[in-house]
């Protein structure tokens, strides 16, 4: 990918902040990380680091503000091994400065383009509703199809607020206007965008009236195919 060659995507409004130094900075900020997650950042973090041990070997699609990076890079310990995928260089230049203290391996890599490294835990932190469909189960099918035997992918992102939910319409009317991509992960679970999603246990956990979902994959030790042979290697004994 050419320097500064970004997806057409990236033009759409709340998308342009990663272009801009100025505005990230702006928004890596807790507090605005705070509202940004509904009140629910200490409580989605507790929980998402609970779904990594220490020591792992993690990858996370996408660079984040505020403090998440520095709790899992905390969390594996000096024995784990952080690696972050990111397709902007400003994003990528910006994060160099912030972790330059850290063993952090920070790559320019699209996540639609396949990788040969596995890894424990595979993670994508509010980054799938700024993905068009497509785009979207690329990356998805890659983190999966890139975690060991019993590793784990963890998506944060947006859900269909429950119908009790006093902003679940105004919300609505928001994506619609300025957020295109988040309204299919109110329509399907997110397991419907995966290509091979019965090779995984799926474990969901909501926040805020369903306004924010953690999504676990868990890579089963044996895939449905493996299944599907031992069971016929059975049969015809």
């Amino acid at each position: 990918m050419k320097k500064n060659q970004l997806p057409p995507y990236m033009d759409i409004l709340f998308n342009k902040i990663y272009s801009s130094k100025v505005l990230s900075n702006v928004f890596d900020d807790s507090r605005i990380v705070y509202m940004g997650n509904l009140g629910a950042t200490n409580t989605i973090m507790k929980d998402l680091l609970h779904d990594i041990t220490k020591n792992a070997h993690v990858l996370q699609i996408g660079l984040t503000f505020g403090s998440e990076i520095e709790l899992i890079y905390n969390k594996i310990s000096k024995h784990g091994k952080l690696d972050i995928f990111d397709i902007s260089d400003v994003q990528i230049e910006r994060a160099k400065e912030k972790y330059s203290h850290y063993s952090i391996n920070i790559t320019k890599h699209d996540a639609v383009i396949p990788w040969e490294e596995k890894y424990d835990v595979v993670l994508c932190y509010n980054l799938l509703h700024e993905l068009p469909l497509k785009t979207r189960q690329k990356v998805m099918d890659n983190a999966l199809n890139s975690l060991t035997n019993g590793g784990k992918a963890v998506f944060l992102d947006h859900a269909e607020p429950e119908p009790w939910n006093p902003v679940k319409w105004p919300l609505f009317l928001f994506n619609r206007l300025y957020r295109p991509f988040t309204e299919s992960l109110w329509d399907e679970p997110l397991k419907s965008f995966c290509s091979r999603k019965d090779d995984f246990r799926w474990h969901h956990t909501f926040y805020r009236g369903g306004m924010l979902q953690k999504v676990v994959a868990i890579r089963k030790i044996l895939s449905t195919e493996d299944v599907l042979k031992l069971t016929k290697l059975f049969r015809e004994k």
